[in-house]
C-alpha cells in the first residue's frame, strides 16, 4: 500500500515552491505519459497498463495518452495523480473538469504550481512535466513526437536518474508519434513491448 500524504490545499512543492493540491497525494507511483494525438492502439495500451499496474498512476491530464492512463487507473480503483499546467478553475480542456472531479473523488489528486484562476502557458506545462518526473518512481513513455511535452518529462527523468521506459515502436511504424520513443531508447530508456501484459511484467521486475 503506497504511503499517502493527507489531503490539503497547499503543500510545499519541489525546490521550496508552493504546490496547490486537491485530494490526497500519494508518495511515488509510475508516470504514464505520451502524445495528445496517439497512433492506433496506443491509448488502449496506456489504459490497460494503468489498469493493471497496481500502484499510483501519474500523468498530466492532457488529451490522448495521459487521459487514457488516468481513466485506466480509475477503472482499477487505483489512485491517480494529475499534475497540471494551469491553476484550479482554468481546466484545459474545459471538458476535463469532470475527470478532475473523478480523480479526487476516487482518492487521488490534482496538483499544480499555479495559483487558482491562473491560465495555462507553455512554461507552466514544462514545469508540469518536471513535476511528473520528480514525483514518479519510474516513467513510462507510451508514444510521443520529438517535440512533444513528454520529451521534457523524459529529459528531466534522465537528469534525475529515474528509471525510464519507452514502448518499442511497432515494426514499420512511420507515424511521428513514435519518433520520440526511438530517441529515448537510443538515450538509454528501457524498451517495453507494445503489449500491456508483457510491459507490466517487465515493470514488476
Amino acid at each position: 500500500m503506497p504511503r499517502r500524504r493527507r489531503a490539503r490545499r497547499v503543500v510545499r512543492g519541489p525546490h521550496g515552491l508552493t504546490l496547490y493540491v486537491r485530494g490526497t497525494l500519494p508518495s511515488g507511483g509510475v508516470a504514464i505519459i505520451g502524445s495528445r494525438t496517439p497512433p492506433p492502439g496506443a491509448e488502449d495500451f496506456a489504459y490497460k497498463l494503468a489498469f493493471a499496474l497496481g500502484e499510483p498512476v501519474i500523468a498530466g491530464l492532457a488529451p490522448g495518452i495521459d487521459a487514457a492512463a488516468h481513466r485506466g487507473a480509475l477503472a482499477a480503483g487505483t489512485p491517480t495523480v494529475a499534475f497540471t499546467g494551469y491553476g484550479f478553475g482554468r481546466t484545459d480542456p474545459p471538458e476535463y473538469a469532470e475527470l478532475e472531479r473523478r480523480i479526487v473523488a476516487a482518492g487521488g489528486a490534482v496538483a499544480t504550481l499555479l495559483p487558482p484562476g491562473t491560465a495555462g502557458s507553455a512554461e507552466a506545462r514544462i514545469e508540469r512535466d518536471r513535476l511528473q518526473a520528480e514525483h514518479a518512481d519510474a516513467i513510462v513513455l507510451v508514444c510521443t513526437e520529438l517535440d512533444g511535452g513528454a520529451m521534457h518529462t523524459m529529459r528531466f527523468a534522465r537528469e534525475m536518474g529515474k528509471p525510464r521506459f519507452a514502448v518499442t515502436p511497432p515494426a514499420g511504424a512511420t507515424r511521428p508519434e513514435w519518433e520520440g520513443n526511438r530517441r529515448c531508447i537510443a538515450e538509454g530508456a528501457v524498451p517495453l513491448p507494445f503489449d500491456p501484459a508483457a510491459a507490466r511484467a517487465i515493470l514488476s521486475r
